[in-house]
């Protein structure tokens, strides 16, 4: 890298280089467009330029070197300096601006400019340049512009000093040959979403916390533990796994932990926590044998839930529950069970769940199962999402209770290509299913994922390689 330590500047007029880069990053300080001059600080700051005893127009001195504002130093030039965003750097950087002084420099009087590579956190990294003033003219507009060698991401800075009495200097038109490193000048907080995981009978669990958390800039992210659970001992990786152990004698249908996700990139930023709900199946016996249950879309928001039984006995009814989390949920229906039954008994309920409600979000059924004696389990969770594009309605998604092989149920407005895969919480592909389907009513059992080792799994349905649907499911 470049240093060139206190060489003397006449009072010369540089000639501007020609920038070797085509990428490049440029401000005048002017008003624009919703933005006066006296909000273009601001504005500037709120993209991640950093400016200390600089001020627009500061101390009510127009510079007039280009359009109606300059950055002016205060009248302590000690203190004066300003950093870029991060940019994208690639040797040569072309660094040029043209600046101004609203008055002379006496005798005794000393003024420089000293320019530095610094990091995201605005930590100095390595001086690229030191130039000290004399013979200035107060009337004349200079001009800085020198080749850099930087390569990597980086911010510049750029600071005004000087012994004596003050003499403030105006800096305008900066261009710097290099592209934003984000492309709005700042980093973004990554974002992270509440889950909903379920454990097993003992109530132990494992899974993964991150996979419907995203970062808007695409930097990888970390998660980290924040609230425990007070029911058991939690271990967060990372990569986003966990464990949760319970404590002795939990038996709880839930419990719960927070944790948040901060990213790698350029100025660290971390998300607001986000709770990760962990439910138990109740240990109860099911008063009945169900073997399917899946859902259609009807139109105008309506939801049809169809499941059946091979047999039941002592049966009274099924109690409909949807929810639109996983964790809070409401009775929508309910319906009078066969009692005693030794062959197949389907049934079919409608759930008018309205527009609003059904297209593109996720909606959660379950059915409580009530026997004679009131005693009661609940079957599986359906998870249904409505799309109602051109080519889809809607996907439902269950383990089958009989087998617990993964059912997956695509009802589609036009032939199409799908692909589902089952995926482990380390990212290997453990079943993959590729078909054409027909217009209407597809149900499609993953066979072999009965089989997979007790975990978590992440099920992937793609139409079309366009509409996706993402479920996190349990292995026990």
């Amino acid at each position: 890298m470049k240093k060139n330590l206190f060489r003397s500047l006449l009072a010369v007029v540089f000639t501007f280089s020609s920038f070797l880069a085509a990428a490049q990053t440029e401000e005048n300080f002017n008003s624009r467009p919703s933005v006066p001059l006296n909000g273009v600080k601001n504005h500037l700051q709120n993209h991640c330029w950093t400016f200390a005893g600089f001020d627009v127009n500061g101390n009510g001195w127009n510079a007039n070197i280009e359009g109606d504002g300059a950055m002016v130093s205060q009248n302590h030039p000690s203190t004066s300096y300003m950093l870029s965003p991060v940019l994208s750097m690639n040797s040569p950087v072309m660094l040029s601006f043209n600046y101004k002084f609203h008055n002379i420099i006496g005798n005794g009087v000393r003024r420089w400019m000293t320019i530095y590579l610094a990091d995201a956190n605005n930590n100095l990294v390595e001086l690229l340049d030191s130039v000290e003033f004399s013979n200035i003219d107060k009337n004349m507009v200079y001009t800085y512009s020198e080749g850099l060698e930087v390569t990597g991401a980086y911010k510049l800075y750029i600071s005004y000093g000087g012994i004596g009495e003050s003499t403030w200097i105006a800096i305008d038109q900066i261009k710097i040959s290099s592209s934003l490193y984000y492309s709005g000048g700042c980093n973004s907080a990554p974002i992270a979403v509440n889950d909903n995981i379920s454990g097993i009978s003992n109530r132990s669990a494992t899974g993964v916390v991150i996979i419907n958390d995203s970062d808007p800039n695409g930097d990888q992210f970390s998660a980290y533990l924040m609230t425990p659970s007070p029911d058991g001992t939690v271990v967060l990786n990372t990569n986003g796994t966990f464990n949760f152990t319970p404590n002795p004698g939990f038996a709880g249908t839930s419990t719960s932990f927070t944790y948040k996700i901060c990213d790698q990139g350029l100025g660290v930023l971390c998300s607001n926590d986000a709770t990760v709900t962990i439910s138990f199946q109740g240990s109860g016996i099911l008063p009945v044998s169900l073997i399917d249950f899946n859902g259609l879309y009807r139109n105008e928001g309506k939801v049809e839930l169809n499941w059946a039984t091979s047999f039941e006995q002592n049966s009274d009814r099924f109690e409909i529950e949807r929810s639109f989390d996983g964790i809070a949920w409401q009775k929508v229906g309910s319906m009078k069970a066969q009692g005693s039954s030794s062959v197949k008994k389907s049934y079919a309920f409608i759930d008018e769940a309205g527009r609003n409600t059904a297209i593109k979000k996720d909606l959660y059924y379950r059915l409580k199962q009530i026997d004679l004696d009131n005693k009661s389990a609940y079957s599986r969770i359906l998870i249904v999402r409505v799309y109602n594009t051109q080519s889809i309605k809607m996907i439902s998604v269950t383990p089958n209770p009989a087998k617990n092989d993964i059912a997956v149920n695509i009802q589609l407005n036009e032939n199409s290509y799908v692909v589902m895969k089952v995926v482990s919480s380390n990212g290997t592909e453990v079943v993959k299913k590729s078909l054409k389907a027909s217009a209407g009513a597809n149900s499609y059992i993953l066979e072999g994922t009965s089989k997979l080792q007790r975990g978590m799994y992440v099920l992937e349905v793609i139409v079309n390689s366009k509409e996706r649907m993402l479920v996190t499911l349990m292995k026990e």
